[in-house]
């Protein structure tokens, strides 16, 4: 299936990421004029195109519906090309941020937060129902089944995500796990409309801009921009080293802890695994997984240690160094020297990697930008008038 095809270069497209990512279309923007007037559902004719961004903040104020005595209230917060999309639909997506909110916020902060939490979750709704838009009317024309089969694989995928999502949640039976989600203001049936229009969203926006993508990371585009950034490829001179510490204090003599630490050496000297003969350390390099403590000059401890190591060779086991409390039997693991980075396939790939998320949000931007302008957005008032 063609739109599968760019997800295994592990690209993200960073505008379907969440309610809390920030949206570039709204961070950072002013508030809007007064006396700015909103866009009711008895206002302009679908055919006129407000501005997205002005109605988009003038909807702010509009709360999620009250629910009174356990009624439902259904109202619709926006239009696009004349679908609605519901207040039940933005609640759900905000859901996350919107109990991640500190308890202990002041209340006026608070509000503006959930404001804020609601103002992205719409407009990313927006964004992603105009790309759907799009997907479903070019993938009915191209006359083969490729809309039921990128339907049937968010269908699929979600399936798999449920099913991590019940054995995280301890439910005994599906109806406990409905419940649990219904204790928390949501559906299964909502959770699953999101999850899936969200990944028919980032996938056909995949399948749109991957020509793009693979032409701005080919070999030379790599070697292009390691050449181009050199100040990004700049090794720092230092140790990866491994560490056995043997407590003086609990040998009969210091004689006696220095022999067995000098017999460590050696054993290690001759082959025997060092990350076995951890098992006699005292110390804490125990926690790191027998790791030294630290890797550049300055850092090292214990200081004793650090001129030795930077004239070692990799593999290399050191002499004992002795300190006040005890014996340390030191091990070099690799040496890094300062200088540019050799293009190597780790860094290839590292820069890759990071030339396609470049591709990816440039372009994501781009078409996105296209397809609002051939949309029609209105933001509703709610029906409470606020």
């Amino acid at each position: 299936m063609k739109w599968h095809r760019l997800a295994a270069s592990a690209v993200v497209v960073g505008f379907l990421a969440g309610c809390q990512a920030e949206h570039p279309a709204l961070a950072g923007d002013p508030a809007p004029a007064p006396g700015a007037r909103p866009i009711s559902p008895a206002g302009p004719a679908r055919s006129q195109k407000p501005d997205v961004r002005q109605t988009v903040f003038e909807a702010v104020n509009a709360p999620f519906p009250a629910l009174q005595n356990g009624e439902v209230t259904v109202s619709v917060r926006a239009h696009v090309n004349g679908v609605p999309i519901f207040d039940d639909e933005v609640k759900e997506i905000c859901y996350p941020a919107l109990i991640s909110l500190p308890p202990t916020l002041p209340e006026s902060e608070r509000a503006a937060k959930q404001a804020e939490i609601f103002r992205e979750g719409l407009q990313q709704i927006i964004d992603r129902e105009i790309i759907l838009q799009d997907a479903f009317t070019r993938l009915s024309k191209a006359g083969a089944p490729y809309l039921e089969k990128l339907k049937a694989a968010a269908g699929k995928e979600f399936d798999k995500t449920l099913q991590a999502m019940r054995k995280r949640s301890g439910a005994k039976t599906d109806e406990d796990f409905k419940e649990m989600l219904r204790s928390q203001g949501q559906t299964l049936d909502g959770i699953r409309r999101q999850f899936e229009r969200n990944f028919m969203a980032r996938e056909y926006m995949r399948s749109r801009i991957y020509p793009s993508v693979l032409l701005a990371t080919g070999h030379q585009q790599i070697q292009d921009y390691y050449r181009e950034h050199p100040g990004e490829f700049q090794a720092v001179d230092g140790v990866q080293w491994q560490d056995i510490f043997i407590d003086a204090g609990r040998y009969r003599t210091r004689e006696e802890a220095r022999a067995f630490a000098e017999g460590l050496a050696a054993r290690a000297r001759k082959g025997e695994d060092f990350a076995k003969l951890m098992k006699y350390d005292n110390g804490d390099s125990t926690y790191r997984n027998g790791e030294g403590f630290g890797q550049r000059r300055g850092e090292i401890k214990p200081p004793e240690a650090e001129p030795i190591l930077f004239q070692m060779q990799d593999g290399q086991v050191g002499p004992v160094i002795e300190i006040p409390t005890g014996f340390h039997v030191i091990r070099l693991v690799k040496r890094t020297r300062a200088g540019l980075l050799p293009l190597d396939e780790k860094l290839q790939n590292d820069i890759r990697r990071k030339l396609q998320n470049l591709v990816v949000e440039r372009e994501t931007k781009k078409l996105l930008d296209e397809l609002k302008q051939k949309a029609t957005v209105e933001i509703d008032r709610h029906p409470s008038g606020q």
